[in-house]
């Protein structure tokens, strides 16, 4: 009884940290640690811990620039992609959350203060590029990270940082297949765990 004890307290213990944290957080404790270690693998794309941060700090500031702010929506939709990763660490860093649907023809729509707007794609940062210092932006893990479309009739589900953090407790793999799951979880469990996240069917290079 006394171990059962023991493990209900940890457990307690782990959830109560958890709230605090945000996954963006939590991430830029790998890039401080080990930013040198591959993140995301996309065929021949590969993006370190550090030049993942990198790019999505500088995204997050031109997302910022273009009235996104925290508490808002962006509606995301890509393949899964190191473009991919950029662009919804980027938001998480603002304070926002994300819709993401999986689409041929990559998009995403950011509201902004007076009405509907829009990056291009085109607007992700390269790799190599300098971000800044990591966002300011104070973020919790009680705060939505993502919002996923419900079956036919019934409504969206919000998910909460510190629920993406809780399930990607359990990874334990060092390098993790991104196959696209709903809600981009399978990438948080790579990137929180800080293993490599490797998409599973990378896009075509361009002969």
């Amino acid at each position: 009884m006394s171990a059962f004890r023991r493990t209900a307290r940890g457990l307690r213990l782990a959830l109560c940290v958890t709230v605090l944290r945000a996954i963006h957080r939590l991430i830029e404790g790998h890039v401080a640690a080990t930013g040198d270690a591959l993140a995301v693998v996309e065929g021949e794309h590969a993006y370190s811990y550090r030049e993942l941060n990198a790019a999505a700090n500088l995204f997050a500031r031109r997302l910022m620039t273009s009235g996104f702010r925290r508490g808002m929506r962006a509606d995301v939709q890509m393949i899964p992609s190191v473009d991919l990763a950029v662009v919804l660490l980027a938001i998480l860093k603002t304070g926002g959350c994300y819709t993401w649907r999986r689409a041929d023809a990559p998009s995403f729509q950011i509201p902004t203060v007076d009405e509907g707007s829009s990056l291009l794609v085109d607007d992700i940062p390269v790799n190599g590029v300098c971000g800044g210092p990591n966002l300011p932006v104070i973020t919790r893990g009680t705060d939505i990270a993502c919002v996923l479309d419900g079956a036919v009739g019934e409504g969206s589900i919000a998910v909460p940082h510190a629920t993406i953090i809780a399930m990607a407790s359990c990874a334990r793999a060092r390098r993790s297949p991104w196959a696209g799951e709903p809600g981009a979880f399978d990438l948080w469990a790579a990137l929180l765990s800080g293993a490599t996240a490797v998409v599973a069917c990378p896009r075509a290079v361009a002969a």
